[in-house]
């Protein structure tokens, strides 16, 4: 049995229990050291993981015995039970695939608790529809039938034509692209609705970019990333209709006693001409 185990997750506690569980024994057991605290951006996704590393402080020999027993019994269970979980997403996969009338392999990678399924074959752009709505759906329904096999949660990933990898791509271009027109124009970008595995692609690569912000708006499935510039652009007018215009122009020099005078009888004379010619 492991006397000492370093661990990472969402927080501090989750990283401890996540060793207790590991090293098998209770909290109370353990001295536990903070190597590093959790970090968030600006919209609350984790950044860096907590990271803690736990020691065992005093266990018994039967203790540690009672621990490898146990350790050894799950190993095979917890193995078995994500083998099951894989079979039964590619059975489900492949019923339905058939019954489309499309031939296609199912390749498998396993991972420690997820899976990533990829469809290889011809013509399967139906597979993914527009913005891989499709593919999205079909991963959906294929996790609700792998977890209906006893165990903890277990994520499908479904692929096809390495599309997740090219959307991923196409999105954090789009999301640099949008960012220097809001920056250049100060008016905010609203994108189309997005699910949220991409709308986190789109916050992640802005959290990162000076100048503008990002916030998600509206109710599935028509949520939509909103992209929002932060620095104040200097408006062309300081207040509204002519009095901001006004302000950007030369003041005119005030007139003197004499000119003023000088205009009045200017003035008086024009109307007197002008009197003189109406004849009575």
């Amino acid at each position: 049995m492991m006397n000492e185990v370093i661990t990472s997750a969402k927080t501090i506690e989750e990283a401890v229990e996540k060793a207790c569980e590991q090293l098998g024994v209770s909290k109370d057991n353990c001295d536990v050291q903070i190597l590093q605290q959790p970090k968030k951006s600006l919209f609350g996704i984790i950044k860096t993981e907590a990271q803690v590393k736990v020691t065992v402080k005093n266990v018994s020999a039967a203790e540690t015995k009672a621990a490898v027993i146990q350790e050894d019994k799950q190993a095979p269970a917890n193995k078995d039970n994500r083998e099951a979980k894989v079979a039964a997403a590619v059975a489900y996969l492949t019923e339905v695939l058939s019954k489309m009338g499309l031939d296609v392999t199912i390749e498998q990678e396993m991972k420690e608790d997820s899976a990533v399924l990829t469809l290889v074959g011809e013509n399967l752009g139906i597979l993914i529809g527009r913005h891989g709505e499709t593919l999205d759906s079909l991963q959906y329904l294929t996790s609700l039938v792998c977890n209906r096999v006893e165990g903890s949660y277990f994520r499908v990933t479904l692929d096809c034509g390495n599309y997740r990898e090219k959307r991923e791509k196409a999105l954090k271009e789009l999301a640099k692209k949008i960012s220097v027109k809001v920056k250049r124009t100060g008016r905010s970008q609203t994108l189309e609705p997005m699910n949220p595995y991409e709308r986190r692609i789109i916050h992640a690569v802005l959290t990162d970019i000076e100048g503008v912000t990002s916030k998600s708006k509206g109710e599935e499935p028509n949520r939509r990333v909103v992209v929002i510039s932060t620095s104040k652009k200097r408006s062309n007018y300081s207040g509204g209709g002519n009095r901001g215009r006004s302000s950007y122009q030369k003041r005119k020099p005030e007139k003197t006693m004499e000119e003023i005078l000088k205009a009045e009888r200017s003035e008086a004379e024009q109307k007197a001409k002008l009197y003189s010619k109406i004849e009575l």
